[in-house]
This record gives structure tokens, sequence and C-alpha cells, in this order.
């Protein structure tokens, strides 16, 4: 069962999240739920430094004004314009954050953390061609590059519909870092053997006990045919997070199909539709809501 992609505003990690949802299967036992997860891999080689994501503001605009004195003085290092990528991009300035990235690639083609963080930022902007060639022309150039980077490769696939290449290229991530683990869960899930998806998901939540791997790791466990575990799961991630809409449809979904629970499934579909109004399982059908009359949730981060 293949999925379609949409891009709910949802907070993970240092990641804008992109939710993938299943199509309406054949007979509602195989519904698949939502998936959650986002582009890009984790800013690798953070060199010791505070991550930007737990600073705040007067903090960021410090480190900010750091990261150029440095920069200004070592004109070779790649380490210190890709620092002020890495803020601007957690201040939501994308397009300063790609210009310093930029200027640190220029330093050094080679700087790994530096094409990690600009594939995150060209995810986020849909760019998932200039993404893959960036990246394979690195790999092709550094083939002992971090798996991080072959993971948003694969992500960056699986969002164009190249799926068996996506398939091909998370196979050869031997590493076994959360964000692999959580990228091939992702991958995996949205490809054609959802059902080997478990072991990675519980590695991906094992390693970082996020709303969204519990998320990912209660579709798993639907795949696998576990649907009381799998509630469980988007429990605890809307113990997390009470507002990711993937746990709130899936719960939903979860009560309706695999537990008759029709009214407990409408509570959740209304708290699903006050942040997102994707319907790829066609739930408000079961509930007779008319999606256009609802209003667009705001598009808040």
């Amino acid at each position: 069962m293949r999925t379609t992609t949409a891009k709910p505003p949802v907070e993970f990690a240092w990641h804008r999240v992109a939710c993938a949802h299943a199509r309406p299967a054949a007979c509602a036992l195989a519904l698949a739920g939502l998936v959650v997860f986002a582009g890009g891999c984790s800013m690798i080689g953070a060199g010791g430094q505070q991550s930007p994501e737990k600073m705040g503001a007067d903090s960021r605009h410090g480190a900010l004004d750091e990261a150029r004195s440095q920069a200004a003085l070592y004109p070779t290092e790649p380490y210190w314009p890709y620092r002020m990528g890495a803020l601007w991009a957690a201040a939501d300035s994308a397009g300063a954050a790609e210009d310093a990235l930029r200027a640190s690639l220029a330093r050094d083609a080679g700087y790994a953390p530096a094409v990690s963080l600009l594939s995150r930022l060209q995810y986020d902007d849909g760019r998932h061609a200039e993404a893959i060639a960036m990246l394979d022309a690195y790999l092709s150039a550094h083939p002992d590059a971090p798996d991080e980077l072959r993971a948003a490769l694969a992500l960056h696939l699986d969002a164009v519909d190249q799926i068996d290449r996506a398939d091909s290229v998370i196979a050869t991530c031997a590493g076994s870092s959360g964000d692999v683990y959580a990228a091939r869960t992702y991958v995996t899930l949205r490809g054609n053997t959802p059902k080997e998806a478990l072991a990675p998901a519980k590695a991906a939540l094992d390693a970082n006990g996020s709303a969204v791997n519990y998320n990912n790791y209660g579709v798993a466990l639907l795949h696998a045919g576990k649907p009381l575990e799998a509630r469980e799961a988007f429990r605890k991630a809307l113990d997390k997070n009470s507002k990711l809409p993937g746990a709130l449809y899936n719960m939903s979904l979860v009560e309706v199909f695999y537990f008759f629970n029709e009214d407990g499934g409408r509570r959740w579909f209304d708290q699903y539709t006050q942040v997102a109004l994707e319907d790829p399982d066609d739930l408000a059908s079961v509930f007779k809501v008319d999606m256009t009359r609802l209003s667009r949730p705001s598009l808040t981060r």
C-alpha cells in the first residue's frame, strides 16, 4: 500500500514534520494510520556547542554574534558558518540559514554537517530533486560519509515516489543512530514491506522516546497485528504532544476500525480536525462530517 504526503506543522526535535497518510485500504483491518517523520538527518558534527533549538532568543542572538566573530577570525574553517546556519534554522530564518550553510560549503565542500542541514532545509521547502542531486554527488565523492546522509537521501527519494531506490538506499545504512532508525522506520512503513518496520521502529523509540517515534511505533504495531499495543503507543505519543496530528488521527482510526468504538473514535477525530484536515482513511464518512465546512487549522509551529 502506497501513501501520499502532506505537511502539518508539528515539532519533532529540530525538524518540521512531514505527515504521511495511508491510502484507504480494501478492508478495515489493513488500515495503516498516519506515519510521521521529517526530512533531513541529524545535525551531525555539532562541535560540542549547545543545541540551537534549546536556546532562548537572547542566547541564540549572542551565539550568532560569537559565530560571526569566529568565522571572521578563522576564514577557512567551515564550522562557524555552519554554526550560524544552525542558529538561523532554529530561528526559522531559512534564507539566512541556507546562505550560511553555502558559505560553510564554499570553505569545505566536504563538510558533512552543512550538507546534512542544507538537505533538511531543502526537504522543508519541497526541493527534493535539488537535494537528491546534491546528496548523490556528495555520497559518490565521500563513500565513507555518515549514514545520516544516506538516510536523508532515502527520505528525499521517498518524497518523490522513488520508492524502490529509497528502500535500497536505506538498506545500505549500517549505522545505529536514532535518526537512521527513525528514517528506516518511515521509509519502510511508506514502502512495500511495512510489516518489516517493527524492529527499526522499536530501535528508534529506544533511542529517542519522542511523540513521533511513539506514533510510528504504533503504526508498525498495527501492521504487526497488535492493535492493543498500538493504541497504547498512540496514547503515549499524545502524552508527550497532545496535538500531534498523526497520533490523534490514529487513535480515532484504532477506536473505530479495531475496537468498534464509534463514540470514542469521534472524540479523537474532533480533536484531530482542530489541528489538521487531511483524511486519508475517510473517517469523515464514518462520522458523517462535512470536512468542507470546517475551518482550516492555523498553521503554527
